[in-house]
């Protein structure tokens, strides 16, 4: 008894000192002193779309936070419910559940704890920021990341490249953190919060886009961290790892393959830019704050000046950077048209003045031999610091080939002379044949005869590699129309024919070996949301029967419910595989058959993965090629080739 009295009271005596030490302590820490800026505030502040988004700054946050003391803050817009699963079966939300848990684990790694989600909708690859801003909204989207910015308070924040080519996501991303960098300062924009939720004005101090672009710094990740003793490549890999869902712990190996820089390009600044070669995004802030800092080239100070109208993204992206103080960022892309083999465009050219009186002067156009179909030289006047636009007829020969073309420009006018310069992207083009009668949809292209044969050979890559040529991966294909149906036959040449892909989980055509379809029936479409597209697996691991399904476009999932008149079959051969399909123009967007004299937009590409023992749902995609074989030429209809209905 004498034990268990002695037992209770030294228990009773360790609970009364541990009070005492917490009652201390307490009196020490005052209320006053326990701001939320102890929890929230951070140096850096990462603002993307997706989880994974921030792969290529991880190791420059791992050598701030876990080296240099910073804190640092992760923002993306989206779950990333909307990409690919490499480990598991789910989707939509429970893959975004997913992605939040790959992303937690993969920033603890360089010591980031602090990450927020928008949940906006990671819906489908897009290079349409157009595309985006439909889907998610802009003035939602930017009071979230505004509250963000202004609840961190980050003194540098570094997001993505906001220029067309990339994926529409990202674009919308950067644009929007590009705003908040001043918006979140300016007490009229999103008062509420202020009001309401008491949040106060912040404006960072740099702003980065992790780009290559010229002007970029470079900083290192092949050094040692002090305090992991591994170097920062390292780190880097063990972080990415995490993200096994998008197959990143297929490339993200230790030892990684090597330890390349990771690259920023200082976009907005209230200090004086760091020395080149400083290993950091947080040197200098505590100078004195100068908003006219200027960046890039000096803006142009001559009275003249000559280019050539893009396509409507760059136009897009060049008004936002204009409004946003960033035009020298919008001008590293070139400006950019295109046009069929064969086939007659439009080429604009923009003379702008900012002399105060009327402007008169003389364009004159340098084409390639035989593009064009009149004079190269034409007349303008342009009001007082104003724009004019000078149209050319500009026509391809046929025999020209697809790719990327320069055009200049000069203009002359009060003894000065100024050049400009462009591109024109030349497309495929193709005749789109009557069928002859309905061919059957059963793999055998005996029906086929008299119908004009299209390559796609190794050459056409525009991603990935083919080292074996045309057996290691090519096509020969064939289309043709009535007006029920679109008809296309496809016959692939393929060493190494993988079928990894179960029969009810249909998506991610790119995973695997597979051939996709894509039709702009109006042959102007901006985005793949008015457009047709659908991959097909010549077969599954339940046999050799095809499965398709529509992708990134405005109906997505399982043929049998987003295209039910489509038809679909395939044949194995000694070389490859054959796909041949017929699909409704009535589960195509406008619903009904071209008509004669009409163009469309038509693109094939082939995905090639050459593992034969790849397991289940693995993504094992080596080699991407295309007929119109652009990068992302299936995501950007103005890159599809042309199909000239007879």
């Amino acid at each position: 008894m004498m034990r268990g009295s002695c037992f209770l009271a030294g228990r009773w005596f360790a609970v009364f000192l541990v009070s005492i030490l917490l009652s201390g302590f307490a009196a020490a820490q005052s209320i006053e002193q326990m701001q939320s800026d102890h929890l929230l505030k951070v140096d850096l502040l990462y603002i993307g779309a997706h989880p994974d988004d921030e792969s290529g700054v991880t190791a420059t946050f791992a050598r701030e936070v876990l080296d240099g003391g910073a804190k640092a803050g992760i923002v993306l817009i989206t779950r990333g419910e909307g990409g690919g699963n490499a480990i598991g079966r789910e989707l939509g939300p429970s893959l975004g559940i997913l992605r939040e848990a790959e992303i937690r684990r993969s920033a603890a790694e360089y010591g980031v704890d602090l990450v927020y989600f928008l949940n906006k909708t990671d819906f489908f690859y897009t290079l349409s920021d157009k595309a985006t801003y439909d889907v998610w909204g802009y003035e939602d989207t930017l009071g979230k990341i505004v509250r963000l910015v202004r609840l961190l308070r980050p003194d540098v924040i570094v997001t993505m490249w906001p220029g067309p080519g990339t994926h529409g996501h990202h674009q919308v991303a950067a644009r929007l953190a590009t705003e908040a960098f001043t918006a979140a300062a300016e007490p009229e924009q999103f008062p509420e919060q202020i009001d309401d939720e008491y949040l106060r004005t912040w404006q960072p101090v740099k702003l980065y886009y992790n780009s290559r672009r010229l002007g970029a710094i470079f900083i290192p990740t092949g050094d040692i961290s002090p305090s992991r003793f591994l170097s920062y490549a390292e780190i880097k890999s063990l972080a990415l790892r995490n993200f096994r869902s998008q197959g990143f712990d297929r490339r993200a190996t230790v030892p990684p393959r090597s330890a390349g820089a990771e690259s920023f390009l200082l976009v907005k600044t209230l200090v004086p830019p760091s020395p080149k070669g400083l290993k950091t995004l947080l040197g200098g802030l505590e100078g004195p704050r100068d908003t006219g800092v200027v960046l890039g080239p000096p803006p142009l100070t001559e009275p003249l000046s000559i280019g050539m109208v893009p396509r409507s993204d760059i136009v897009r992206y060049r008004r936002w950077a204009e409004d946003h103080q960033v035009s020298w960022v919008a001008d590293l892309l070139p400006s950019a048209l295109s046009i069929g083999s064969g086939m007659t465009g439009t080429l604009e050219a923009e003379v702008s003045s900012r002399r105060q009186p009327a402007t008169a002067g003389r364009v004159t156009l340098d084409l390639p031999d035989g593009w064009a179909d009149g004079p190269l030289e034409a007349e303008y006047e342009v009001p007082g610091k104003d724009r004019a636009t000078v149209p050319f007829t500009v026509h391809v020969p046929s025999h020209v080939e697809q790719g990327s073309y320069p055009v200049r420009l000069s203009t002359s006018s009060g003894g000065l002379t100024v050049a400009g310069s462009g591109m024109i992207d030349v497309l495929p083009v193709m005749d789109l044949a009557p069928a002859t009668g309905p061919p059957r949809i059963d793999g055998d292209l005996a029906d086929w005869d008299g119908i004009e044969t299209h390559a796609v050979s190794s050459d056409h890559i525009w991603s990935g590699s083919v080292p074996g040529g045309d057996a290691d991966c090519s096509a020969e294909f064939r289309v043709a129309y009535d007006q029920e149906n679109l008809y296309v036959a496809v016959d692939v040449r393929d060493d190494v024919v993988v079928c990894n892909i179960a029969p009810d989980d249909v998506k991610g055509h790119w995973r695997s070996d597979a051939v996709e379809i894509c039709v702009d029936p109006s042959g102007r479409s901006d985005n793949t949301l008015t457009v047709f597209k659908a991959g097909i697996f010549p077969g599954t691991t339940a046999g050799r029967e095809p499965r398709a399904a529509r992708d990134a476009d405005a109906r997505q999932g399982v043929i049998e419910k987003t295209a039910p008149g489509m038809r679909v079959a395939s044949r194995f051969t000694g070389s490859g595989y054959i796909i041949e399909t017929a699909i409704p123009w009535s589960d195509m967007p406008g619903g009904t058959a071209p008509s004669a004299g009409e163009t469309i937009g038509f693109n094939l590409v082939i995905y090639d993965g050459d593992e034969a023992d790849a397991g289940p749902g693995a993504n094992i995609g080596k080699a991407r090629l295309a007929w119109s074989y652009r990068p992302s030429a299936q995501a950007l209809p103005y890159y599809y080739g042309r199909a000239l209905v007879r």
